[in-house]
């Protein structure tokens, strides 16, 4: 990470900031999370986005300010963004500093907002049940067995469900045949 550092600070003096202005926000935040030695997996979960879309933007990025590699092109932005602080725009995840907590949404809802949770690292809210383990707006963690005893589960509740229905439905027939002999 270093020689990526100090190669890409010695492309920085021949790098045009053109090239830094033509990156988008997403691809500054993934740079910059990916400069802080997360995984793409991990941006993808901080920026609530999937994996293939992180992906592509740090591909896009490091093809726009043409170096050699994800690593050069995350150490090139925060060298530039050191030495022009004002390239930075506005408060964006991947800064270094957390983002400020927002209030609680409800009373005596203790669980930061999303927001404040993605730039932390934090997971966006604490799942139901450590057995069913959810998250809002990421998809889900089931392995696949969970997932098969998931569906097992379900389906064995509606064929249960539908088969008390048949039989109520049924007594009720037999009821009412029986009141009209």
């Amino acid at each position: 990470m270093v020689d990526d550092l100090v190669r890409a600070l010695s492309h920085l003096g021949t790098m045009s900031p053109d090239r830094f202005a033509k990156l988008t926000t997403r691809q500054r935040e993934c740079l910059r999370l990916y400069h802080q030695r997360y995984r793409v997996k991990e941006i993808a979960r901080a920026l609530a986005i999937s994996e293939n879309t992180a992906s592509g933007y740090l591909t896009e990025a490091t093809a726009l300010l043409g170096v050699g590699g994800r690593p050069a092109a995350a150490a090139a932005l925060a060298a530039h963004e050191a030495a022009h602080p004002e390239a930075r725009g506005r408060f964006s995840v991947g800064d270094p500093a957390p983002l400020p907590a927002a209030e609680p949404s409800q009373p005596g809802d203790d669980a930061p907002a999303p927001a404040a949770a993605a730039g932390t690292g934090a997971p966006t809210h604490a799942p139901a049940a450590p057995w069913l383990p959810f998250r809002k707006g990421d998809g889900n963690d089931l392995t696949v067995a969970q997932r098969l005893f998931w569906l097992g589960a379900i389906i064995f509740g509606l064929v249960t469900g539908f088969g008390l229905f048949a039989l109520f439905v049924r007594t009720l027939s037999d009821v009412v045949a029986q009141l009209a002999r």
